[in-house]
């Protein structure tokens, strides 16, 4: 049996003539000679450059307590989004209602009017009723701002939920009213309703 050693040498042997064989325009004068310590084998480190990816992980939004955001009429409930762009409202106290109003994105839709239905006019609310898709408006009155003074403003990543609503405000997306079946959202950017 042919030892690791006396393969190592012969390989290096080889390699050598191989070079030599090849033209190589150095030449290495002295003899091949082996070392004392055994041999191991050559050790392979394979790289790869795979895709960086980032992972962005959003926190559940918080619940707030409803109580700090009703007004003193029962069944109404006022916030606002962080900066004010939006004053909205949940309205349970007759039929339940949502909405916010305030300075819409530019793509928000052409609706009929509020008191010239014939006309079409920029949308400058969203409402959601309790069993009805959300919907694009035009409203003249003031319906979903407090008018005992300024509304509580609704951080991101928080939570208000006043059965059958949920409206939530996320940094990126802005608020959104919803209930189990229907919403809306709405932002500086767009909006949508469902």
């Amino acid at each position: 049996m042919i030892s690791r050693r006396t393969r190592l040498v012969s390989f290096v042997v080889v390699a050598g003539a191989a070079l030599v064989a090849a033209g190589c325009s150095r030449s290495v004068e002295g003899e091949a000679t082996a070392s004392e310590a055994p041999a191991e084998p050559a050790s392979t480190t394979a790289t790869s450059s795979a895709p960086s990816t980032t992972t962005t992980t959003t926190a559940a939004p918080k619940p707030v307590d409803p109580d700090d955001y009703a007004a003193t009429s029962e069944g109404v409930y006022y916030f606002a989004s962080p900066g004010g762009q939006f004053g909205c409202a949940i309205l349970v106290h007759t039929t339940p209602l949502t909405g916010c109003q305030g300075t819409m994105p530019a793509s928000a839709p052409q609706v009929p009017g509020s008191g010239a239905p014939d006309a079409l006019v920029p949308a400058n609310a969203l409402m959601l009723e309790g069993d009805g898709p959300g919907e694009w408006v035009s409203i003249g009155d003031i319906a979903f701002t407090d008018f005992g003074g300024a509304p509580k403003t609704l951080p991101h990543g928080s939570t208000l939920t006043v059965d059958p609503f949920t409206c939530t405000v996320d940094e990126k997306t802005g608020v959104t009213c919803e209930t189990d079946a229907h919403g809306f959202t709405v932002s500086s950017t767009g909006g949508e309703v469902w």
